[in-house]
């Protein structure tokens, strides 16, 4: 994986550890920041990618573009229209991908059978007053975290924004064979090893929603 390997090259060239790196990355957002950018940083060469890492690192951006996808218009985001039984439980949920965004907009709009859809871009500033979890891949806290917000619904945390991989169309199947207690979480994380998996994120109260600011709002017919 891209991210890895510059998190490993990075951590040899300034003498750090790999914990230490990993802190830095996770810090600035690096892994974050080279996954928006993954098609074009798998076309370049290998020190192009570690110019951009050392640039984000140099020039301190804590922020990260977020996209929300919907069939519904809003001037503010508003928790209690959140669906119940969510992956990280009830909150406003977004990701760093754009297409990702259309792409879940868009779906909703046939099943709605609306005449459109929009795509919602933030810019999300990470404070560090923020209380934040992330995971970094499909293992068994991530399952069983999943497990709790979806059967027993609500708010099964305290976090304000948590981040990490979508129980999407890929992954659902496994996931609910473990709920159901089908498969155990050795089992299911096996069977999840082999999925690729898209990103989300997900804020849950006032104070993760002021982390955001409106860049712009697209509407697509």
């Amino acid at each position: 994986m891209l991210s890895i390997q510059a998190m490993e090259t990075y951590a040899k060239r300034n003498h750090i550890t790999g914990e230490e790196a990993i802190n830095i990355f996770y810090r600035y957002q690096v892994f974050e920041k080279i996954m928006i950018q993954h098609e074009y940083l798998h076309q370049v060469g290998f020190e192009e990618v570690m110019n951009y890492v050392e640039q984000i690192i140099q020039e301190d951006l804590h922020s990260l573009t977020v996209f929300h996808g919907t069939t519904k218009r809003f001037e503010q985001i508003d928790l209690n229209k959140s669906h119940n039984r969510r992956d990280f439980g009830v909150g406003f949920y977004t990701t760093i991908l754009e297409n990702q965004a259309r792409e879940w907009a868009y779906r909703l709009s046939l099943r709605e059978k609306s005449k459109g859809y929009y795509v919602y871009q933030y810019s999300f500033e990470e404070g560090d007053l923020l209380n934040i979890k992330r995971f970094d891949g499909l293992n068994k806290e991530w399952l069983e975290f999943i497990r709790k917000n979806r059967s027993i619904g609500g708010l099964q945390h305290n976090y304000d924004v948590v981040i990490g991989p979508v129980a999407d169309d890929n992954t659902m199947e496994t996931v609910q064979l473990y709920i159901s207690g089908i498969l155990t979480a050795d089992e299911a994380v096996g069977r999840l090893r082999y999925n690729n998996v898209n990103n989300q994120i997900s804020f849950h109260n006032k104070k993760a929603l002021e982390s955001l600011k409106l860049v712009r709002r697209t509407f697509y017919e």
